[in-house]
C-alpha cells in the first residue's frame, strides 16, 4: 500500500445505487436485502418500496408483493401503476373481488382503458358475474365496435344465460365483420339447428369445422343437432332413419371427445344419447367420466339415477338421487324420483 493511500477518505457507497445495482444485475436477494435494510432506516421511502415490489412480483411472490404494494398505496394512494400491479397480484392468489377492487381504483382515472376492462370482465367471468360483464362488453365495444373478440364472447353469455335471439345477433355481427369465424359459424349452427332448421345447421358447422377441424364445440353442435333430428324422427315412427340420426350424432360427440376429452357436458350429453338408444351400461360409463371431471354435476348424477332405475338397479339409483338432493336440496325430480322408489 502506497503511503499516500492511508490519507485517502473511504468510499461511502450510496445504499439506493447498491441496491439498483444488484436489481439489474439480477442479484435478487442481495437486492432485497438492501432494501430492506434502506426501509429499516426510512420505512416510508417510495423508491424503495416500489423497487422491492418489483423484485417480488418477478419472482412471483405475491404474498410479499401484495404486502408491499399495500404499504405503497398507504403513502401514494393515487399510484394507478400501484393499483393496476396489486389487482394482478390479487388475481394470482385468487382475490378476485379484491382484485376488482384494485381495478376500479385505475378505471376511476382511466374509464376509457381497453385492457384494463378486458382483464375486468375476465375476472366477472369467472365470478360469474354475467350480467355486469355483459355491461362492461358493451362498454368495450363502444370504444371497439368491431372487436369480434368481444362480441363473440358476448355472445357465448346470452347462449349461458338462454337468451338465444341476442346470442344469435352477437354472432350474426361477428360474422359480418368475420365471415369464416370458426367459433361463430359452429354456434349460430347449433342456435339454427335447435330451432330445427336442419339444412342450414348442419352447412354452418360443416363450414366451421373446414374451417377448423379442431373445433370441438362445432362437433358438439353436430351431435346436439343430429339427436333432436333423430328424436323428431322417432315421433314420426321413421326408425331406420332416427337410428342413423342417432349414429351420425354419437360419432360426433365421440370426435368431440378425442379433441377436448376433459369436458363434463360432453361426456353427458353422451350419456344421455346412448341412454335414448338403450344402451344404458354405456351411458352409466359416460356418466361417471362425466362426474369424475365436474363432481358437483346434478344433470349427470340425476340422469345416471334414472338409466341405474331404468336397468333395474335401484339400491344404486337411490344413492343417485340422494346425492341430487345433496348437492341441490329443492331438486323436484330426484325428490320425486325417491318417492316412487
Amino acid at each position: 500500500m502506497k503511503f499516500g493511500d492511508f490519507f485517502k477518505k473511504a468510499e461511502i457507497k450510496d445504499p439506493m445505487k447498491e441496491a439498483q445495482d444488484y436489481k439489474r444485475s439480477g442479484k435478487y436477494d442481495k437486492a432485497l436485502e438492501s432494501y430492506a435494510n434502506i426501509l429499516n432506516a426510512d420505512p416510508n421511502n417510495l423508491k424503495a418500496l416500489y423497487d422491492k415490489a418489483s423484485i417480488h412480483l418477478t419472482l412471483e411472490q405475491y404474498l410479499p408483493a401484495d404486502e408491499t404494494y399495500e404499504k405503497i398505496l398507504e403513502l401514494d394512494p393515487k399510484n394507478k401503476k400501484a393499483w393496476h400491479e396489486k389487482g394482478f397480484i390479487l388475481v394470482n392468489l385468487g382475490k378476485l373481488s379484491d382484485a376488482l377492487y384494485a381495478y376500479d381504483k385505475v378505471l376511476e382515472e382511466e374509464p376509457d382503458n381497453v385492457k384494463l376492462l378486458s382483464e375486468k370482465a375476465m375476472i366477472l367471468r369467472e365470478l360469474k358475474r354475467d350480467a355486469e360483464v355483459l355491461k362492461v362488453y358493451d362498454k368495450l365495444l363502444a370504444l371497439e365496435p368491431n372487436n369480434t373478440k368481444i362480441l363473440f364472447e358476448k355472445g357465448l353469455i346470452f347462449s349461458d344465460l338462454g337468451k338465444e335471439s341476442d346470442a344469435l345477433a352477437a354472432y350474426e355481427k361477428v360474422l359480418e365483420l368475420e365471415p369464416n369465424h370458426s367459433g361463430a359459424l359452429a354456434r349460430k349452427g347449433m342456435i339454427v339447428g335447435l330451432k330445427r332448421n336442419y339444412a342450414q345447421a348442419f352447412l354452418l358447422l360443416d363450414k366451421a369445422l373446414g374451417m377448423d377441424p379442431s373445433n370441438w364445440n362445432a362437433l358438439y353442435g353436430k351431435g346436439a343437432v343430429w339427436k333432436m333430428k333423430g328424436a323428431d324422427l322417432a315421433s314420426l315412427d321413421r326408425r331406420y332413419d332416427a337410428v342413423k340420426a342417432y349414429d351420425n350424432a354419437l360419432q360426433s360427440y365421440e370426435k368431440a371427445i378425442q379433441l377436448n376429452s376433459r369436458n363434463a357436458t360432453l361426456w353427458h350429453e353422451k350419456g344421455v344419447l346412448l341412454r335414448e338408444v338403450d344402451r344404458g351400461n354405456e351411458a352409466i360409463k359416460a356418466f361417471d367420466k362425466s362426474i369424475d371431471l365436474e363432481p358437483d354435476s346434478t344433470k349427470a348424477w340425476y340422469d345416471k339415477g334414472v338409466t341405474l332405475k331404468e336397468l333395474g338397479r335401484e339400491d344404486e339409483a337411490i344413492k343417485c338421487f340422494e346425492k341430487v338432493l345433496e348437492l341441490n336440496p329443492s331438486h323436484t325430480l330426484a325428490r320425486h324420483k325417491l318417492k316412487q322408489m
